[in-house]
């Protein structure tokens, strides 16, 4: 018989989360994904490549076999 689990065990742990992003980038690049969500600095070309290519290969060693990016604005315009 498994071990039950609770919510907090298992939520997020499918999620390219800060932490993920720590441990997979490189050191100047995940400096600046995190300036980039602090102060809305737009990512150059070379470092959103360098975290799509982190994202799918930590998502293919999860089993991913098929992949989509849900943009979901955040700047009001629907409300």
């Amino acid at each position: 018989m498994s071990e039950v689990q609770t919510v907090a065990d298992y939520f997020g742990c499918n999620v390219f989360s800060d932490k993920v992003m720590r441990d997979r980038l490189p050191k100047n690049i995940y400096k600046s994904v995190m300036k980039t969500k602090k102060f809305g600095i737009a990512l150059n070309d070379d470092v959103a490549n360098v975290v799509a290519n982190a994202m799918k290969d930590w998502a293919i060693e999860k089993g991913a076999t098929h992949y989509t990016h849900w943009f979901q604005p955040m700047t009001g315009w629907l409300s």
